[in-house]
């Protein structure tokens, strides 16, 4: 059974494996502790992507997303600063979507400069799974338009927290990233 994203305390977090925390790994990453002591996202962030993802790697992300300590799919996500090219970073948040879907798990999403994207990308595919912004720290326009489309927003440290406002509980999230 998936743990629900709203009984941790940090849905998205680096710095090791917590009881109430999310850590957030690669495909490449070892997964330590027990069942409810430990729990993960894994996911190829956009960074990953300046070069091809090997199928090595993604047979990786495939076993250890059914690993039930693995309670989310990601971080995937479009980055416009940084990573690979606009077409390989879709192509692996695509391939990511469609693994959150196929196990029933929320996706979680960085996001910069393509929200527009992130947006059509959702409508296109009608996931059933939560796709959850993760680290928002976008205006509340943004916020409310996100929230319209299906959205999760989790708010970290250096988001506004004004916004929880205007977020519906079962859509908002806390991470310290």
């Amino acid at each position: 059974m998936i743990p629900d994203l709203h009984s941790f305390a940090d849905i998205h977090t680096h710095s090791g494996p917590s009881a109430d925390a999310v850590l957030s790994v690669e495909p490449d990453a070892a997964l330590v502790g027990k069942y409810g002591e430990a729990w993960y996202s894994v996911g190829i962030h956009p960074w990953s992507t300046v070069d091809e993802v090997s199928e090595a790697t993604w047979v990786r992300l495939e076993q250890l997303v059914e690993d039930p300590r693995v309670v989310a799919v990601g971080e995937a996500g479009l980055d416009k600063k940084r990573g690979g090219d606009t077409a390989r970073q879709e192509e692996v948040f695509r391939r990511q979507a469609a693994l959150a879907e196929k196990t029933g798990k929320p996706l979680i999403i960085h996001c910069v400069g393509r929200y527009g994207r992130i947006i059509e990308l959702h409508k296109e595919l009608r996931p059933q799974s939560l796709w959850i912004i993760h680290g928002f720290t976008g205006k509340p326009e943004l916020a409310r338009q996100l929230v319209a489309e299906g959205f999760g927003i989790s708010l970290g440290l250096r988001s506004d927290h004004a916004l929880a406002d205007i977020i519906p509980p079962e859509r908002l999230f806390r991470e310290t990233d």
